[in-house]
């Protein structure tokens, strides 16, 4: 039972959602099965440790049906009943939180039972409602061509010449709902094809961007936006598409809803990865002065949570950067909107990183060894970190040691993948081969050189070679 998709359900319930479920199982609208009442009600009592022991077929077979013969079959009717109850409701969640989609359903009996009064009482609500919302995204258009269809099947129906059908409002929201379906997954399918090998066939795309290109959409953030995001995937070595879907998102931030947002930024901040990863090292800047967007419209913070990788992320690009009172603050003002299960990790391993950068390598390491290796990241992480400090520091003991340990680590866990296990390992290799030469070893550096250029598989090569540039 505990596998059963009535469990899996329930699960995800919080105790709000079950009392409100507890509701609908009552209401003889939706439930006349008493059967199907008490099994909710013996579930309910062991919410939210379900469990083998108290979910057990044949004990909540005893507690439903007292004196009865066990019966799996007779069980499994009562929990389907419930399943579909529990469906049921999670429909009923989503329809209740849609208004526009209660309008439109509500428009269209309406129209059906000829009650035009309040047929055009109710569309004018819907269109008050469909104004004041703020967003201008494919949903907007969406809802709109669904209000325009209502008032055309109205019209229709009445067959007046006179009244204006509202069709070439239709067919227009019809368009510009589509072209931004289009132009935003063709952006994420061609955002996988150039990280992933992997090809998709997008139907009518080029003919979609000729269209574009012959007719003005200006008025219509979303697909201006969404076209030059596109630009940006199919033309990167042409910089003007980035810098005016900056402009163009600077402009229209409020167009859409956070969530979405979040997407889109994602689409500018790859984009800026990629021109580092191509040595166009600006765009650190560039990267840094986004993630600053996304903080203070608060773009990435969902539920007053700050995700620790974003967390980690922002505190590393600042750091290359060498903002190291901004990154102070940082810290120091985001931390407490961290998952409270990671919070005193990030605090220590992210402030060490920033002593690390300001050279004071014993108050780094202070911090980094109160880092709990919980996470397989910070583990990789740290021990890179804190084999750099004790580089640093030439503490050639310690050093010596981490050398043997983190090469066994990387060797044994099973979490890391093949692509981290050769960069660390080679990270490590290089790094004993440069102590040697610091502690007196006769190894030729040019030779390390020509390695390191063989091999480029290497955790924090920037680093790295900068330590070999001092060397010489």
């Amino acid at each position: 039972m505990l596998n059963s998709k009535l469990i899996s359900i329930l699960k995800t319930f919080s105790a709000r959602e079950l009392n409100s479920f507890e509701k609908l199982v009552a209401s003889p609208f939706f439930n006349i099965n008493e059967e199907v009442s008490g099994l909710f009600a013996l579930l309910k009592k062991q919410c939210p440790e379900l469990d083998e022991k108290n979910v057990e077929k044949k004990i909540v077979f005893k507690n439903l049906f007292p004196g009865k013969r066990y019966s799996e079959q007779k069980l499994r009717y009562v929990m389907t009943d419930l399943t579909r109850l529990l469906e049921e409701y999670l429909i009923q969640k989503q329809f209740s939180e849609n208004e526009m989609l209660k309008k439109h359903l509500l428009l269209q009996s309406l129209n059906e039972r000829d009650l035009d009064k309040y047929f055009l009482q109710q569309i004018g609500e819907a269109y008050s409602i469909q104004n004041k919302t703020p967003f201008r995204h494919s949903a907007y258009y969406e809802r709109q061509a669904m209000l325009e269809e209502d008032s055309y099947s109205f019209t229709s129906r009445k067959d007046n010449r006179s009244i204006d059908s509202s069709l070439q409002s239709l067919v227009d929201n019809i368009d510009i709902h589509y072209l931004t379906k289009k132009l935003k997954y063709s952006c994420e399918i061609i955002n996988r094809m150039n990280v992933v090998k992997v090809e998709y066939n997008i139907s009518f795309l080029d003919n979609t961007l000729e269209f574009l290109k012959n007719n003005s959409f200006s008025h219509v953030p979303a697909i201006m936006i969404y076209y030059q995001v596109l630009l940006t995937l199919r033309e990167s070595e042409n910089e003007k598409h980035y810098h005016k879907l900056k402009t163009l998102l600077t402009e229209h931030i409020n167009t859409f809803p956070k969530s979405e947002l979040r997407d889109i930024y994602g689409f500018v901040q790859n984009y800026c990865i990629r021109q580092i990863n191509l040595g166009n090292n600006t765009y650190l800047r560039e990267l840094f002065e986004n993630y600053k967007i996304l903080l203070e419209k608060e773009i990435i913070i969902e539920n007053k949570s700050l995700a620790q990788f974003d967390f980690k992320n922002i505190v590393t690009i600042s750091l290359r950067l060498d903002e190291f009172k901004w990154t102070e603050k940082f810290i120091e003002k985001y931390s407490p909107l961290l998952s409270a299960d990671f919070r005193k990790n990030a605090i220590n391993y992210n402030l060490a990183r920033l002593h690390y950068s300001r050279k004071q390598y014993r108050d780094a390491l202070r911090l980094l060894l109160a880092v709990e290796f919980t996470d397989v990241y910070y583990h990789l992480d740290s021990k890179s970190l804190l084999l750099r400090i004790y580089y640093e520091l030439e503490d050639w003991e310690p050093l010596l040691s981490l050398f043997n340990t983190f090469k066994i680590y990387l060797k044994r866990n099973k979490l890391i993948s093949e692509y981290q296990r050769t960069t660390y390992i080679n990270l490590v290799k290089f790094v004993r081969k440069l102590t040697r030469i610091k502690m007196g070893s006769k190894l030729p550096l040019e030779q390390v050189q020509q390695e390191i250029q063989q091999v480029k598989q290497i955790a924090d090569l920037s680093w790295l070679q900068s330590k070999l540039d001092e060397l010489r």
